[in-house]
């Protein structure tokens, strides 16, 4: 187990990097969306420089609310993207905003696994933000970070996935599907989405889904009940 004490410049990140978030769940709850995450190391508090805000909603959302959190979110939108990430998971939209920060919002109903991978990298809602919460998770080096009011301590998950998936409270299977995933990521690199359609800001959503329908049969097979 190992000690990580965060000094000024950290803990000044950290706070930047949730004014960010909570600007942007601010921007959702706007256009009707009440509950969303950031997730990871904005959850967690072990930031670095190059740590993005990530959020993600837990909801089916529909491609006008999408639209309309595009045109009002007070951060540029960079990249608006509609991604199959392998047949089993749900249709998502993935918004790139300046400042490192994306959303992800399903357009088809996420699964209870697809929603555990969050508690397993830790998640926080605007009210956790608002209370400078810090929940524990899991980062991409499959280290516990378990946070403390002066930093965090953190250990490797490998041998203790058992403990891991109990305090979290999430299954063993799935701390065992991240172990396997993320060590075979470290072997071979990152591996690519099963479909993916890139539009630009403005790009109507449902116009993206249609492209994404006619790229992947699975994908239009998801979508079919939608009328997009």
């Amino acid at each position: 187990m190992r000690e990580v004490r965060y000094d000024e410049d950290r803990w000044r990140l950290l706070g930047e990097l949730r004014e960010r978030a909570l600007t942007v769940l601010d921007a959702l709850r706007d256009v009707g969306v009440v509950e969303a995450w950031v997730h990871g190391s904005v959850a967690r508090g072990d930031v670095k420089e190059d740590s993005d805000v990530d959020v993600f909603v837990p909801s089916v959302v529909s491609t006008y609310v999408i639209d309309a959190f595009v045109d009002t979110v007070p951060f540029e939108p960079l990249k608006v993207t509609a991604v199959l990430p392998t047949p089993k998971d749900c249709v998502r939209v993935k918004v790139a905003l300046e400042g490192d920060v994306e959303v992800t919002f399903p357009v088809t109903g996420p699964s209870d696994r697809e929603l555990e991978f969050f508690d397993f990298s830790g998640k926080l809602d605007a009210s956790g933000l608002e209370r400078d919460e810090r929940v524990p998770g899991v980062d991409k080096r499959l280290r516990f970070i378990d946070p403390r009011p002066w930093g965090h301590v953190e250990f490797s998950i490998l041998g203790r996935e058992g403990e891991v998936a109990h305090r979290l409270g999430i299954s063993v299977d799935l701390v065992h599907e991240r172990v396997r995933a993320l060590t075979r990521r470290e072997k071979v690199g990152v591996k690519g989405v099963h479909v993916k359609v890139e539009g630009r800001p403005g790009t109507p959503t449902a116009e993206l889904l249609r492209e994404l329908s006619r790229r992947n049969p699975k994908a239009a097979e998801k979508l079919s009940g939608l009328g997009v």
